[in-house]
């Protein structure tokens, strides 16, 4: 598994690799200072790697069109931008821009490594302080950055990843988070992670009504 993590401060490139090693004995992790690095890195890669990890400020880049030029040139690589910045409207541009996750550098470790383990799963990891906001507050932060095209724009059951349609699917026959971990190889942390995208994604409260909400859309 090779991960590329793009950071221009040396010591939390050298503080997250360590933590990265522990998803994977063969997480093959390349550091880079900046964006052009990073670039230089995928272009001469003879495979693509399986995630990137991006900085949201790093000198040489605006990150908006970096972030747009990374996901228009290599669609099927996968980027969390891990940042110190708590700004919610940072989290929903990025969110909005194609990136698959979002984790501020303040996260636990087991926070980081759940939401990357979501994001490797086919999942999108969306931190908490965007589901604390209202409908009212997301639609005014949304406003405020480019909008992603139809194609990537999510409806109710339509938005779920193949994964979570997944976890749906074993909750709808009545498995426990701990049982549904079991059964998809999954870490239960991780499990809890994906109902809470899928009740956001389908605008419920419980498992009841995730269960009977996406029977609507059957």
């Amino acid at each position: 598994m090779k991960i590329i993590l793009a950071d221009d401060h040396p010591l939390y490139r050298m503080a997250l690799s360590g933590l990265l090693k522990q998803l994977d004995d063969t997480v093959d992790v390349i550091d880079c200072c900046d964006f052009v690095q990073l670039q230089d890195q995928i272009n001469a890669a003879e495979v693509l790697p399986d995630l990137v990890l991006l900085d949201i400020y790093m000198p040489g880049m605006i990150f908006e069109e970096a972030l747009k030029s990374l996901k228009n040139d290599f669609p099927s690589v996968p980027v969390i931008v891990i940042s110190a910045s708590e700004d919610t409207s940072n989290m929903v541009a990025s969110l909005n821009l194609g990136a698959e996750g979002y984790i501020p550098k303040s996260s636990t470790r087991e926070v980081l490594l759940s939401a990357i383990r979501l994001v490797l799963s086919g999942g999108k990891y969306i931190p908490a302080e965007v589901f604390n906001l209202s409908n009212s507050q997301l639609e005014l932060k949304k406003s405020a950055v480019p909008t992603p095209s139809a194609a990537k724009e999510n409806d109710n059951a339509a938005g779920l990843t193949v994964r979570q349609r997944n976890v749906l699917d074993l909750m709808a026959e009545g498995q426990s988070n701990k049982e549904i971990a079991a059964a998809l190889e999954l870490a239960e942390s991780t499990v809890k992670v994906h109902i809470t995208a899928i009740f956001r994604t389908l605008g419920v409260n419980n498992r009841t009504q995730a269960v009977l909400k996406v029977k609507e859309f059957a």
